[in-house]
């Protein structure tokens, strides 16, 4: 069985949507690549999703309508900026993840996002 999933990610300048991409789910974990990113996107009563790749790390957690803290790391600098992330709207289903924030990098509003994953088999 091939498992594939697509993922579009949407701001007010951009719509990068990447289709068919393979991934791996234990534990309800998913994990996936996508040019030189690593997503790792845990799924309980919230969404978990750290994405790494050679210059950074995000690492944010979503929960309906609420704010979170998280983290923006740039690893050339060593250096941590906060994350705030303001859930807007998030659907977790079975095959389907749809989240809507608006994300704030050292108290500065940056833009909103809309992130959708859909899974397929």
């Amino acid at each position: 069985m091939i498992i594939i999933l697509n993922l579009y990610i949407t701001n007010s300048e951009n719509n990068n949507i990447y289709k068919d991409i393979s991934y791996n789910i234990k534990n309800n974990k998913l994990t996936f690549n996508i040019e030189n990113d690593k997503y790792i996107v845990e799924r309980k009563d919230n969404i978990h999703i750290k994405k790494e790749n050679s210059e950074s790390i995000l690492d944010f957690i979503y929960i309906n309508n609420k704010e979170t803290t998280g983290t923006y790391y740039i690893k050339e600098m060593n250096f941590y900026m906060d994350a705030k992330v303001k859930t807007k709207k998030l659907i977790n289903e079975d095959k389907m993840i749809t989240i809507k924030y608006e994300l704030y990098l050292q108290d500065e509003f940056i833009d909103n996002f809309e992130l959708k994953i859909e899974i397929k088999e």
